[in-house]
Formats: structure tokens, sequence, C-alpha cells
């Protein structure tokens, strides 16, 4: 069912004291090239685009990027908060990245998800895990299945736990 999970409270990522409703849950559509997935996911977010045009609020809600861009402003940030601001550890790193990111939108698009790097492949659990825990909902297109992904990469066996939480998490649709 494409129901959305209203059932687990969590505190929001703005601060607010008390805890609030939590998001609806993402989607992970994958299939073949060619079969419209990223269509799809186009008609969605434009529609939040218009929904949201009336709005007052010059924060957006919403960002849409593929996948590898995606990973490399992750990165990125990483060493900027190291290296520019400072940042020791990475629990207080992994919090910085979070903001940057929710500060662009909480509700996250991601085109062409897939994984081939064994950096990658080791930060997305506790890197999506953050980002739902803090409000986001993801939605994204692959042409791989979740248990295709990152497949015969090197430590798979330290990346399956976050296809565990992939398929728990959002809705898979193929």
């Amino acid at each position: 069912s494409l129901t959305p999970s209203w059932s687990h409270p969590v505190i929001a990522a703005d601060n607010l004291s008390g805890p609030s409703l939590a998001p609806p849950k993402g989607i992970y559509l994958h299939g073949g090239p060619g079969c419209g997935k990223t269509h799809l996911m186009n008609v969605f977010y434009d529609s939040l685009s218009s929904s949201s045009s009336s709005s007052s609020s010059s924060s957006p809600h919403q960002q849409k990027v593929h996948f590898h861009k995606f990973m490399l402003d992750v990165h990125r940030q990483m060493h900027l908060a190291q290296t520019v601001h400072g940042i020791r550890g990475s629990d207080a790193v992994l919090h910085h990245v979070l903001t940057h990111i929710l500060q662009k939108g909480r509700i996250l698009c991601f085109d062409e998800f897939q994984v081939t790097d064994v950096a990658d492949a080791l930060l997305l659990r506790r890197l999506f895990t953050g980002l739902v825990e803090r409000g986001a909902v993801v939605v994204a297109t692959s042409n791989r299945a979740p248990r295709e992904l990152y497949k015969g990469g090197l430590q798979r066996e330290l990346f399956v736990p976050f296809v565990d939480w992939l398929e728990e998490t959002l809705v898979v649709v193929g």
C-alpha cells in the first residue's frame, strides 16, 4: 500500500521543542531505463513546486538532485566541516552535513540512485537515518532494486544493513 506512515513521532530538525508528526514514508522507484521513473518523480516534484509557489515562505521545501552530485556535495560538506569550520568527530561532522542538506529542503528527490563507491556505501546508513529522523522525506529513482545496489562491492556486508533500512523505511516500487 502507498499509504503514508504517521505512527511514530519525531523531533523536528528546526529545534522546536516537542515531537511532531512523522513525515510520510518516502518512495524508492526502480526499473529499467526508459520506463518513466524520472518522469514520475518530476511530476511529483513539479506538483510540490506549484503548490508551494503561492506560499509566502522564502525557504525551499524540496530539492531535486542527481544522486551522484548529491554525494559529491556530501563529501564536500564533510571536508569543509573539518577544514574550514574546525569541526571534529564523525557525529559533529555528520550533524553539520545534515543541517546543510535540510536547509535546502526536507523533501529530497534523488534521480539515478546508485552506489559504486565504498566510502559512499559505508556512509549511507548514518546519513539517510539522520535525514529521516530529522523529518526528511526521500523519493528516489534507480535502475536497480535495493538488493542489487552495490552488488559485488568491497565490504558489501557492511552495506547490507542500509539496504534493510531502505526497504523498511521507504515504499519500494518496481
